[in-house]
């Protein structure tokens, strides 16, 4: 466009010429001069007429060509943003699609599981005898102490009678056939309810069996003052030390299987546990059960692993969590273990030392041994 008007003012500016030049030669026969100056007009004229249109056509081009760019930089602008509009609505039609679908929800194993094993521990401490009360029962045995020590303190006849009465009272609990005799009792059931009375004085006789079956009879206040007495009471002293190496690993194990937690833990254990899940689950749950409960709910649970089939990724790594954590709760429980049973084996090594301490350490010399034949 801006070239059109440019070769137009030109076009026009030289016909205007050519008839001012025509002009002067037809009145040559006249007066040559005035002829001249009025073409030198003319022509100035003509020349300041058309370079006035040229810059006029000129600015109006650029004007015009100016208006052209605005508008299209706006047009442009306009179609960016609404690129932007509808990329932001299908970014969101996608997230509600997700969401629709599930991808966030949580998965159903993860709502039950957390649940329960949040909840280790939770509500009473213990709702049974523990073992550590278990252990506490023992010791006051072994000593004649309080309700537990009076069979000894009556003497040999009487605690081999307790040992014997309390098998034929209990035979058969459990299933067993003497759980007084039976380690199993306390290592086969993932709960043992020691809140039953049976059950508890059960895993008390089985524990002093083990331990400490028949303890001495308690010194009396003048045995204690000769010297006979205050060695028979550090050699009793020394042998409580050494079996309470072996007292604490049934307290241990006595505390994994004692109920604890709550109502709301047992509703959890019922709930989340399998449908083949093998294992009796009563009115109460130990910490051992709980932890049973959350591996069969997924190793040997074929549903579970079709819903890990399902799940989004995170739900998934909610999971992997999960599992995570109960692996590192469990390396606790383990380290726990092994350190009383490093208790165990040193007390061992302690006792064979004092045995063979009994037997005399002396080096033959070849000089003894030749003296002596």
């Amino acid at each position: 466009m801006k070239r059109l008007v440019i070769l137009a003012a030109l076009a026009a500016s030289s016909s205007g010429l050519f008839a001012s030049v025509q002009s002067a030669y037809a009145v040559c026969d006249g007066c040559v001069v005035g002829a001249v100056n009025n073409m030198n007009a003319n022509v100035t004229a003509q020349i300041q007429t058309s370079t006035a249109a040229i810059i006029t056509a000129l600015g109006q081009s650029t004007a015009q060509l100016s208006g052209y760019e605005t508008r299209t930089a706006r047009s442009q602008q306009r179609v960016e943003d609404a690129a932007q509009q509808i990329e932001t609505m299908r970014q969101r039609d996608l997230a509600r699609a997700k969401a629709e679908g599930g991808r966030y929800d949580p998965a159903p194993s993860a709502c039950r599981d957390l649940s329960g094993v949040l909840q280790f521990g939770g509500g009473t401490s213990s709702q049974g005898v523990g073992g550590n009360d278990l252990v506490n029962a023992a010791r006051n045995r072994g000593r004649g102490n309080e309700k537990e020590g009076d069979e000894v303190n009556r003497g040999g006849l009487a605690i081999a009678q307790g040992i014997v009465n309390d098998r034929e009272e209990l035979k058969g609990l459990g299933g067993y056939l003497d759980p007084t005799t039976d380690l199993r009792l306390m290592l086969e059931p993932q709960t043992l309810d020691t809140s039953e009375g049976e059950v508890a004085k059960a895993a008390a006789r089985l524990v002093n069996n083990i331990v400490d079956p028949t303890p001495a009879r308690p010194l009396t206040d003048g045995e204690k003052k000769t010297p006979q007495g205050k060695a028979q009471l550090a050699a009793r002293q020394i042998d409580e030390a050494r079996r309470s190496a072996a007292h604490s690993i049934f307290a241990y194990l006595g505390d994994l299987a004692a109920p604890t937690g709550g109502s709301g833990l047992v509703d959890w254990a019922k709930k989340a546990a399998p449908a083949s899940y093998s294992n009796t689950i009563g009115d109460k749950v130990s910490t051992q059960q709980v932890i049973d409960i959350f591996v069969q709910s997924r190793f040997s649970n074929p549903d579970w692993h079709q819903e890990l089939a399902k799940m989004a990724p995170e739900a998934v790594n909610r999971e992997i969590a999960l599992t995570n954590a109960l692996n590192l709760h469990v390396n606790w429980m383990m380290f726990q273990l092994m350190k009383r049973e490093a208790a165990v084996s040193a007390t061992q090594l302690a006792t064979e030392l004092d045995n063979r301490d009994t037997t005399g350490t002396a080096i033959t010399t070849r000089f003894q041994t030749a003296a002596a034949q």
